[in-house]
């Protein structure tokens, strides 16, 4: 629970510290849903990410939240850096590095056990414009040492919060 903690917080507080620069930035925020092939569960998600002004990386991150199944309820969260192998007004294809996060809580009757685990995430994504924002679609395998290895597909929506 406390890595949970302190990857939301380091995430909030990379985002006040984009927010809070300069011009030459573009933040942006948005949500989208996703599939894991082990869980064989959806998740929601809501992400916001921050382009740095002289390099082609991306950093931010993303929370999600699975449908409790089985009595048991999942948060996921990234901290993520994407190497921006394309960025056009049109499209933009990267690649995905970064730290993952699951806390899983069950329930049954009177007992309740809650585990944190760890692990990486790689992968790749592309986005296009739509006008009003930006659609995206990631894969991305999360490799972790105690809990199963998957595969993560998800699609969604980020507009620009800042340019």
């Amino acid at each position: 629970m406390r890595t949970l903690k302190f990857v939301f917080i380091l995430t909030i507080g990379l985002f006040i510290f984009a927010t809070s620069q300069a011009e030459a930035q573009r933040i942006t925020a948005g949500g989208g849903v996703g599939y894991g092939s082990k869980s064989e569960n959806v998740n929601f998600q809501v992400n916001a990410y921050y382009r740095l002004p002289t390099l082609p990386l991306r950093i931010g991150g993303d929370v999600g939240f699975a449908k409790p199944q089985d009595n048991v309820t999942e948060i996921e969260s990234n901290l993520n850096v994407h190497f921006m192998a394309l960025d056009t007004e049109l499209i933009s294809l990267y690649t995905i590095t970064g730290l993952n996060v699951l806390y899983s809580r069950s329930s049954g009757g009177d007992i309740t056990e809650s585990d944190t685990d760890t692990g990486f995430n790689l992968g790749a994504g592309g986005e296009i414009d739509l006008g009003f924002g930006r659609g995206f679609g990631e894969a991305k395998y999360i490799v972790g040492s105690n809990r199963d290895e998957q595969w993560i597909l998800g699609v969604g929506v980020r507009v620009s919060i800042s340019n």
